[in-house]
């Protein structure tokens, strides 16, 4: 498709495009911003549908993947439109953009869509609030090939981030389109892990039994609190077991939830290698 220019930072474009940072927003028009060219080109690898490629030639870093990526974009269907400097960074959220952002259809997949087989290791994150760490905990599933991600307490269900949130995608480098997830409410992901036999291990600084004594092979899914109130009332009743990351006595008296997560991962990891 041919392309446009948008030059003024207050087009009624460059307003709509910057309404996406916000998940009300996105929610409404069923699409969200892909901001960065390794993370578009991870969407695009991950299939998703590419709506408009977003560019600002002067602050383009390497042409020449740039260029592969368009063609790639216009392949499936997308426009391609220009902006200059001043326009772009109404879009964007970096300190340094390299120019290139991919507007992108919404592809919500239902915690019973994923596809979870009997041995498979499982991640839920319940109410996770900060982006950061939404983030980190995506790179980390990549890392250790993590079956599945599911999110709970989100939107409706809760006040929770979104897979879409640009910041989670940035934290992510992308691993966000890597790592099979669901978005949904915490009776649909229970009786997601159920039908396919998963043990619930819930992560707790309560718990009395530590993270190393407890088999991580075979079906498991781990779970995940918010930051602030860790996990829900609810997951803790339904878990199998309940584990702890143990430490030493000191002035903390927890972890930041993303370091707890790579710890039990990798311990998972670990066991199953």
């Amino acid at each position: 498709m041919a392309s446009r220019h948008v030059d003024s930072p207050t087009n009624a474009y460059v307003k709509e495009l910057a309404r996406l940072k916000e998940r009300r927003a996105r929610r409404r028009s069923g699409t969200f911003l892909v901001e960065g060219v390794r993370e578009a080109e991870r969407a695009v690898a991950a299939g998703l549908a590419p709506v408009a490629l977003l560019l600002a030639p002067e602050l383009v870093q390497e042409p020449g993947r740039v260029a592969a990526l368009r063609a790639a974009a216009q392949e499936r269907g997308a426009e391609v439109v220009t902006f200059s400097a001043a326009a772009y960074a109404r879009l964007s959220l970096r300190e340094h953009p390299d120019g290139v952002t991919l507007l992108t259809r919404s592809a919500p997949r239902a915690p019973a869509d994923v596809g979870l087989t009997p041995g498979a290791l499982a991640l839920v994150l319940d109410g996770l609030e900060k982006p950061g760490n939404l983030g980190a905990l995506l790179r980390t599933a990549d890392a250790v090939g993590l079956d599945a991600l599911f999110l709970t307490g989100v939107g409706d269900d809760g006040g929770g981030t979104d897979l879409e949130n640009p910041n989670v995608i940035r934290a992510s480098m992308g691993s966000v389109f890597a790592v099979p997830t669901a978005v949904g409410r915490r009776e649909a992901v229970a009786a997601a892990l159920e039908a396919a036999g998963l043990e619930l291990v819930a992560t707790t600084p309560h718990a009395a039994e530590p993270l190393w004594d407890v088999d991580l092979t075979g079906g498991k899914a781990l779970l995940l609190g918010s930051e602030h109130a860790g996990l829900s009332g609810w997951w803790l009743e339904r878990a199998h077991r309940r584990v702890r990351v143990p430490m030493r006595a000191g002035l903390a008296d927890s972890l930041n939830v993303s370091v707890t997560g790579a710890v039990v991962l990798y311990e998972a990891l670990r066991q199953r290698s």
